[in-house]
């Protein structure tokens, strides 16, 4: 069950009605239902997965309050515990990838040692990867981690800690959470309030256009490019290259905005996941602003602990290749997404390197080039393998355009009209963006507006969306991109 589903449009109304006419002490159970139900619409099975991270990280934490068996015990058990937690992740997510490499590695030995012909090739394994896994995993661990520095009390309930790790609108493609931010807020009564309902409609709204009308469309043009990258002229991919830029952004950010009012509407507060990352003037800004609770994540379970930025400035510039590297792991299995981290890590070395230089030149210059690396960044990242990214790249570096780039758009599934309509989505996006920037909030301006004009623009927002989002023949809502996580 996706946001962007008639099964989803169904499920929050249903769920919302019955909590506010539920007793308070029955609120939780019915949300920690719903939300298993929300992630076994996907695949029941995976399920003993879920409930797997959630006794283990509870067994764990209750186990390091306890404070039994010395320094030595604990972090023997912090580190144990951690092990099996991870253990499924990296099953699922990994084992294909780990054993291709190995194999390859005993290839290149055995080549080495005259006996080529005695490793096979590796086999090929695939698993379907557990929606969610990636986040729900690290949630858990952030949880596990923050008992083990004593930052927090272990929570005693086990259903309510089971909620924590489940809560519906943020279990499959975060934000990641805290205990500290989402678990206390279980304990809180909440009451239907008609002005948070409000405004968690108009932003939803604004969620579903950015996934339904930009992300999804966009999509249409850059699944064809990237499907054919050396037979697509080197103009068409450099277009396919920035509108995967907006694609994964309305998709992500998009996703984000539903989850964060879909729990607003109950009463609960989730974590803001983006904050224009477009409009960031280097790689360091760019990550401060996009996925912040992953960012964050990896800077305060990761990055901190390795020393941080308190280290020589070669060692604070490993230990942010690093983290990067490892993030890029975390977003897939394979090189090109290492390649992406790394990259990014690099160029947040070179941004504390060049500080000084940096705040001489004018803001728009500074954003357009940094708007050019994580490009460059999102081909890797949206290219199937490294070689194939290169090639790309090298297609656009060589502007390799025989004339025919209007012919390649409409090869690319996406006619005139439907082009403009890109465009127009991708410009207000950064409008918005640009007014939030300056103080300046769309949705409040509307709301300071009388009723009726605030119902003519829910009215029209859901009509606009109806006629131009993506529906296809026979409607069947697309993923989230972060879903493959």
């Amino acid at each position: 069950m996706v946001f962007n589903s008639f099964k989803y449009l169904l499920f929050l109304p249903v769920l919302l009605l019955l909590y506010f006419i539920l007793p308070q002490k029955l609120r939780n159970w019915w949300l920690l239902a719903c939300s298993w139900y929300f992630y076994m619409s996907w695949n029941a099975l995976h399920g003993i997965l879920l409930l797997g991270c959630t006794a283990v990280s509870y067994a764990g934490a209750r186990l390091l309050q306890r404070d039994g068996g010395g320094a030595k015990g604990r972090k023997a058990l912090f580190v144990l515990t951690l092990c099996v937690l991870f253990a499924p992740l990296v099953f699922y997510k990994y084992s294909n990838f780990l054993m291709q490499n190995a194999f390859r590695a005993l290839r290149l030995v055995a080549g080495l040692a005259g006996a080529a012909g005695i490793v096979p090739p590796a086999p090929a394994t695939s698993f379907a990867l557990p929606v969610g896994i990636s986040f729900f995993t690290f949630q858990a661990a952030g949880y596990l981690t923050d008992v083990y520095r004593r930052n927090i009390v272990a929570e005693r309930n086990f259903f309510r800690y089971a909620l924590f790790v489940s809560f519906f609108p943020q279990l499959v493609a975060g934000p990641i959470e805290r205990s500290g931010t989402l678990l206390r807020q279980f304990d809180t009564p909440k009451s239907f309030d008609f002005e948070r309902a409000k405004d968690a409609v108009f932003i939803m709204l604004w969620g579903y256009f950015l996934k339904m009308v930009l992300a999804d469309r966009a999509a249409i043009f850059v699944n064809s490019a990237y499907a054919q990258p050396y037979e697509t002229e080197g103009m068409t991919l450099l277009f396919a290259t920035v509108f995967f830029a907006f694609q994964i952004y309305g998709d992500f950010y998009g996703y984000s905005l539903i989850a964060k009012d879909s729990a607003k509407l109950l009463g609960f507060e989730l974590t803001d996941n983006f904050a224009s990352p477009y409009g960031a003037l280097n790689v360091q800004d760019f990550w401060r602003r996009w996925h912040i609770s992953l960012s964050t994540w990896f800077r305060d379970y990761v990055y901190i602990p390795l020393g941080g930025s308190r280290c020589t400035a070669a060692r604070t510039a490993l230990n942010i290749v690093l983290v990067m590297a490892l993030s890029g792991l975390w977003h897939g299995a394979g090189w090109h997404f290492v390649a992406w981290g790394l990259l990014h890590g690099i160029l947040q070395v070179a941004d504390r390197t060049s500080a000084d230089f940096q705040k001489k030149l004018p803001a728009a210059l500074r954003r357009l080039v940094t708007f050019f690396w994580v490009n460059v960044g999102w081909c890797l990242f949206r290219s199937p393998s490294l070689r194939t990214a290169a090639d790309i790249l090298r297609s656009i570096g060589s502007f390799i355009a025989r004339h025919k780039q209007i012919h390649d758009f409409f090869y690319m599934k996406l006619e005139w009209p439907e082009l403009k309509l890109l465009y127009a989505s991708i410009a207000l996006l950064l409008a918005v963006d640009a007014l939030n920037e300056r103080g300046i909030c769309v949705r409040r301006c509307i709301q300071k507006c009388g009723a009726s004009v605030q119902v003519l623009a829910v009215a029209a927002g859901i009509v606009f969306i109806a006629a131009t989002g993506v529906w296809g023949g026979t409607y069947n809502a697309a993923d989230f991109i972060y879903f493959q996580f």
